[in-house]
């Protein structure tokens, strides 16, 4: 497997994949093209043979000083377990501090339980959590009926 920056010519791939890869669940109208377009040097993409396999989408923000944001990840379910969105955060971190960035920033669904547990595991932090330790739920984040959990990683800690 190799690794490298996005091009706007492989949308047309992922977001061809894309609902299938979160089983059907609508994802590709969260995904539009601009982010292969404006943001190809601090995203990323792994590719087993021809065949794109994995993507990391994410940019630093011009308007929150030294913050790096994870618009999107995903990853071919043949090819999850393997260590991709792993190391596509990887890339994107090493990104963030050659730009000076001290913390990174993303939402999942709080339905995405997967999702929820793959943040934690790799070093972010919920916004908050309830006495039982699970994340606090930001209701109505993106919208009626669209809850996000909120997540933060100081990259200092890494």
């Amino acid at each position: 497997m190799r690794y490298r920056t996005i091009q706007e010519s492989d949308y047309e791939y992922v977001i061809e994949r894309l609902n299938s890869w979160w089983g059907g669940r609508n994802m590709a109208d969260m995904l539009p093209r601009l982010f292969f377009t404006y943001f190809h040097e601090s995203s990323f993409i792994c590719i087993d043979e021809e065949k794109i396999v994995g993507f990391l989408v994410g940019f630093v923000s011009d308007s929150v000083k030294d913050t790096g944001y994870v618009h999107f990840v995903g990853v071919d379910p043949e090819y999850r377990h393997s260590n991709i969105a792993r190391t596509l955060y990887s890339m994107f971190f090493q990104y963030c501090k050659v730009k000076d960035v001290t913390a990174v920033k993303c939402v999942t669904s709080d339905v995405n339980k997967a999702s929820i547990a793959f943040h934690q595991k790799i070093g972010f932090e919920a916004s908050g959590c309830d006495d039982k330790g699970n994340p606090v739920v930001a209701l109505n984040y993106d919208g009626p009926g669209e809850h996000r959990v909120l997540f933060e990683l100081q990259l200092g800690r890494l």
